[in-house]
């Protein structure tokens, strides 16, 4: 049993894209090593304004086609881990209430997204993604189709700011790398007009080192390596986890990584970050 949960459920949200075949398998895989129940979670907006013969016709098959969809996701997750207890729940009501709603009672809420170059995000990083990101009360796991050709776990990255919030995210960092056998990879990215301060990096490899130094003591089969980055921090977040197992970051940053999550830079992040981006909340604990 870690700080991150307490037998509360992993919870999928489960769609019909392929994005959700393998956020299926990430919290499949995620609910198995930490000894946790699975919830695969479909939620359908019932029609309204029709004939009431019409909408209870439309609705009974809506029930059936959701309820055969979170049937397909219940093998699949049962095959990749079996013995491990799942269960199934098809809610009525908008998908990021209904979400929002279960995020409350889970350990973590798992969501697949798209790539930027198709043309529709399984998870909308408008007003809907923001009233999910960096509002929940559990991590949140956004899980693309991984890149061909990786094999075997990548470092879980994680973003280091020495907020509060990365303190939590660097917790979390370490219990996913000892659950999958991973090296973890800490970075801090430095703003570029600070490249010709050489001090401030000596500084932030300090820091770096004194923020690891607790988690190494508690997982010391764990490789840690520490890199300290100048640039935009979406981007080189993104650049660095190209083939990374997941890339793990805090959600209230003193650096701005919970304003980085709106805008831009965020979008830029959760779009174009080829591994599950992993968004923890500042003082998560059991």
């Amino acid at each position: 049993m870690n700080r991150f949960e307490n037998r509360r459920p992993v919870i999928v949200g489960v769609d019909r894209s392929e994005a959700s075949r393998w956020a299926v398998r990430w919290a499949a895989d995620e609910a198995a090593g930490r000894g946790l129940p699975l919830q695969l979670l479909h939620a359908q907006e019932w029609p309204t304004g029709q004939p009431e013969e019409e909408g209870r016709h439309r609705v009974i098959g809506l029930r059936a086609a959701g309820d055969a969809l979170l049937d397909t996701a219940r093998l699949l997750a049962a095959e990749r881990h079996p013995g491990l207890e799942i269960t199934t729940k098809l809610a009525e009501g908008r998908p990021v209430r209904v979400l929002r709603e279960a995020a409350d009672e889970a350990a973590q809420l798992v969501l697949g997204i798209r790539r930027l170059t198709e043309a529709r995000s399984a998870l909308p990083i408008g007003s809907k993604g923001a009233s999910l990101v960096g509002h929940l009360n559990c991590p949140i796991a956004l899980v693309p189709e991984p890149p061909e050709g990786l094999s075997g776990p990548g470092p879980v990255v994680v973003g280091v700011d020495g907020s509060e919030a990365s303190r939590t995210a660097i917790g979390f960092a370490f219990e996913e790398a000892s659950l999958v056998g991973a090296d973890v990879q800490a970075v801090e990215v430095r703003r570029p007009t600070e490249v010709d301060r050489p001090e401030l990096i000596e500084e932030s490899l300090v820091d770096l080192s004194e923020a690891m130094a607790g988690w190494q003591e508690k997982y010391p089969d764990i490789r840690v390596r520490r890199e300290v980055l100048t640039g935009s921090p979406a981007p080189m977040l993104a650049a660095v986890a190209t083939r990374a197992h997941c890339l793990v970051i805090g959600s209230r940053g003193l650096g701005g990584f919970r304003g980085l999550l709106f805008g831009s830079t965020g979008r830029a992040l959760v779009h174009r970050c080829t591994a599950p981006l992993v968004i923890v909340p500042n003082g998560v604990q059991a």
